[in-house]
């Protein structure tokens, strides 16, 4: 063979061999780096290894991880906040939750719980707990001192529930009721008929129609001028319904009453 023809052969030979390292070298590396994400997200380097509570008073924070959702060895990536989230503030008491991760191992949730603001009926022997939306918080045996007693309302459902709709007037008074008429008053409840309107007990004894909810601010003060400088022996109904022109009924007899210069 003519040698220029040899060598030109080789020549091509070896660029081949070149051109086929080239490629398998290519190919190892793209395996590698595939095999290095996924040791890196499989890894138990970054599994969940904590889910932190924070805020939970009248939940246990065993109680918000098992809502959460969330469970310990369980891949970083896989964790859903948004379903975490929802999962927490399903639970009675939580009003908002917020779900982060926190890499390279641990979730924290931060919750804000609701405060009741009445009590109502549940059952004989409790009372549920419930908070400025209508929810229901807890079943307790005694409402917290000082906390207003809603009456004659369907028995409240289970922690989780809502108030139903006949108790909504009476809990918008309720949540608007001044704490000094708190210690006068033992409980709210529906007046008689479907008017949406409410009647607060008076303690010892007596009854404030009150009508619906709405002009409460003047219905207030008339109702705490009456109360310090009328004398109530006797009282049995304190009509506030119109504000301006308040009438007192004795057991006896019914008086109107001009309601006192207040301040």
């Amino acid at each position: 063979m003519d040698p220029r023809f040899r060598r030109r052969w080789v020549e091509v030979r070896r660029e081949e061999g070149r051109r086929r390292f080239r490629v398998l070298l290519a190919v190892t590396a793209v395996v590698a780096l595939g095999c290095g994400a996924w040791a890196a997200t499989d890894s138990v380097l970054l599994d969940l290894d904590q889910v932190v509570v924070q805020g939970a008073v009248r939940t246990t924070p065993e109680e918000v991880r098992f809502a959460s959702g969330l469970r310990p060895g369980e891949p970083m990536l896989d964790v859903d906040e948004g379903a975490a989230r929802r999962g927490v503030e399903a639970l009675p008491w939580i009003g908002d939750a917020s779900v982060r991760r926190q890499w390279p191992g641990r979730v924290r949730i931060l919750v804000n719980e609701r405060a009741p603001v009445a009590a109502t009926e549940a059952q004989p022997g409790a009372m549920a707990l419930i908070d400025n939306t209508g929810r229901v918080l807890d079943w307790v045996p005694e409402p917290p001192s000082g906390l207003p007693v809603l009456a004659g309302l369907p028995p409240a459902g289970a922690p989780g529930t809502t108030l139903a709709a006949d108790g909504v007037a009476t809990l918008q008074v309720a949540i608007a009721l001044p704490a000094e008429l708190r210690t006068r008053i033992s409980g709210l409840a529906p007046a008689p008929g479907d008017g949406g309107e409410v009647e607060l007990r008076l303690d010892p004894e007596g009854m404030v129609r009150l009508g619906p909810p709405d002009d409460l601010d003047r219905k207030f003060t008339a109702i705490r001028a009456v109360l310090t400088q009328v004398d109530l022996r006797n009282l049995a109904v304190l009509d506030v319904r119109r504000p301006e022109n308040p009438v007192l009924t004795r057991r006896d007899t019914a008086v109107k009453v001009s309601t006192p210069r207040v301040g």
